[in-house]
């Protein structure tokens, strides 16, 4: 008996609709491997090595038509129907899981084995991708369902396995190797189509009532469940198969995303992509890998608009995949690109001023929050948004605050975190300041019997507060309030030296210093035989 089989395998001449299930008779045929005979073989020996019940050789004598079962010619080609070769179990690796996928209710992990019969869930923001022994590679994206209907080999060879999946719900990326024999197979199940593949690179989604097939490269053979009509879908196409319809006449996929005006370095925590939008495009889907193959799927969104985002990523190098969907739900052609994500350690949060708020001249107090992570602060202050022309820049802030003495003007500032290590975060938005000049000195009053006038120059829609007292330091106010214009008219005091000062409050509700303390002179009252002084003098 033969101990060690030697295979040469010729790929057979059925066409590739023949992978499918239910394929006519015909293409059933032609599914099949050919043996070339070794010394020493004889057909009983290789039914007990080959074959998945040793009692059938005499189907193999009949299909070659030998006439001695125990002498055959040495190099003859013999026809062994793959259905009668013995299986051999295969598994698949677990390459990347995140986000709670689950095999059989289990969670996974990564190099875990998984094999026939298994049960492939990913939840929400979840991927799963598996390596097949081949090298193919089967990647879940969220909310999907998939069956490991069958994933083995054939005896005495080790390029020829079958796998199969059922798609129950959901969408999968596939990378086919193109396979080593006419045994090879590859299939996906669908409730309403069935896919056929050799070696190639493609998407599929199903639910219920449809299922979506779009071709990167190569072609894969689709069927209807009910129709099983079959169709090739090539490279750049795309259709869909809906349950009780005949399926869809392949359709050109959208152009790729025009990725040319995106950044490649993200200092935000949320990644966002603006992308050109795409004619045709009702939605645009977007995804994030930690690897160029796209094994390592750690993020996707989705959106209606040619605006995506995506959050709860470290810092590091990542590669962007983007494309735009088309009204029946196909997902056109990929635009790829390496990118960054530098964002920590985050800039803190302003307190004072606040953003795009104003200030008194003077001395500016700017304050902010401590940030998680930071052990100083980078604070850079300029007369332009560009910070090209720096008023102040400090590199080694310890504190949370510091201070800067500003004239009247138009200002931009911004904050950075920097780490114990040295580690520098990326600078926060810059924000404006406007610093406004100090409130001009109150003119003297205008006076008459019973009232003292004031007038000053003002803005439009400004408010005014006023105190009035009788000393310089206003701590025995007299009279205060707030007056709509820029006026104040005041009972007359007695007699004496008096404190005025004015403050200006602007629309937007900023309230500015007080303006500097204007001394009021009131003076006494003539006795009425003074009026009459002058005249008598005369006499």
């Amino acid at each position: 008996m033969q101990r060690n089989v030697t295979w040469r395998q010729l790929l057979a001449a059925g066409a590739l609709a023949g992978v499918l299930a239910g394929a006519p008779a015909a293409h059933a045929q032609a599914d099949a491997v050919h043996y070339v005979v070794q010394p020493g073989d004889t057909l009983i020996g290789l039914g007990e090595t080959l074959l998945a019940d040793p009692a059938r050789w005499p189907t193999l004598q009949r299909l070659n038509a030998v006439a001695d079962p125990y002498r055959m010619p040495i190099g003859r080609q013999l026809r062994i129907p793959v259905s009668l070769l013995r299986k051999v179990p295969r598994e698949a690796r677990v390459v990347h899981a995140s986000g709670g996928a689950s095999a059989n209710g289990q969670p996974v992990s990564v190099d875990q084995t998984v094999a026939e019969g298994a049960r492939l869930t990913t939840p929400e923001k979840s991927f799963m991708t598996l390596e097949l022994p081949d090298g193919s590679r089967l990647t879940l994206q969220p909310q999907t369902d998939v069956r490991i209907d069958a994933l083995h080999g054939f005896m005495g060879t080790d390029d020829i396995q079958r796998a199969t999946f059922d798609v129950r719900q959901g969408r999968i990326e596939t990378e086919v190797q193109p396979q080593g024999g006419p045994a090879a197979r590859y299939r996906i199940h669908t409730p309403t189509a069935i896919i056929g593949v050799r070696g190639t690179s493609f998407r599929a989604a199903s639910d219920a009532e449809q299922s979506r097939a779009e071709m990167r490269s190569g072609t894969v053979a689709v069927q209807g469940v009910e129709s099983r009509r079959e169709i090739a879908l090539k490279e750049g196409f795309g259709l869909v198969a809906r349950a009780g319809q005949p399926v869809d006449a392949p359709v050109p996929l959208l152009a790729a995303p025009d990725l040319a005006g995106l950044p490649t370095r993200y200092e935000r925590p949320v990644m966002r992509f603006a992308l050109a939008p795409v004619a045709g495009a009702v939605g645009y889907r977007g995804q994030v890998a930690e690897d160029a193959a796209f094994t390592r799927i750690v993020a996707e969104a989705a959106a209606a608009v040619p605006d995506l985002k995506v959050a709860g990523l470290a810092d590091g190098h990542y590669h962007l995949r983007v494309r735009a969907v088309d009204p029946r739900g196909l997902e056109g052609r990929d635009a790829e690109q390496a990118v960054q994500l530098k964002a920590r350690p985050e800039p803190p949060f302003i307190n004072a001023p606040r953003p795009n708020g104003k200030a008194g001249a003077g001395t500016v107090k700017f304050a902010w929050a401590r940030a998680d992570e930071a052990a100083s602060y980078r604070f850079e202050l300029a007369r332009d948004a560009a910070f090209s022309d720096l008023v102040v820049r400090d590199e080694a802030l310890a504190g949370n605050t510091t201070e800067v003495a500003l004239d009247a003007g138009e200002y931009h500032w911004r904050l950075a975190s920097t780490r114990a290590d040295g580690d520098r975060g990326p600078w926060g938005d810059p924000v404006g300041l406007t610093v406004r000049p100090p409130m001009a000195e109150v003119p003297p009053p205008a006076f008459d019997d019973d009232s003292m006038l004031f007038a000053w120059g003002g803005e439009p829609g400004q408010r005014f507060d006023y105190q009035l007292a009788d000393d310089a330091r206003f701590d025995r106010v007299l009279a205060s309030g707030t007056v709509e214009a820029p006026e104040l008219v005041l009972p007359k005091p007695a007699a004496g030296a008096y404190f005025l000062r004015i403050r200006a409050i602007d629309p937007d509700g900023f309230v500015g210093g007080f303006s500097a303390p204007q001394q009021v002179i009131v003076p006494a009252e003539l006795p009425v035989w003074m009026l009459f002084a002058p005249l008598l003098i005369l006499l």
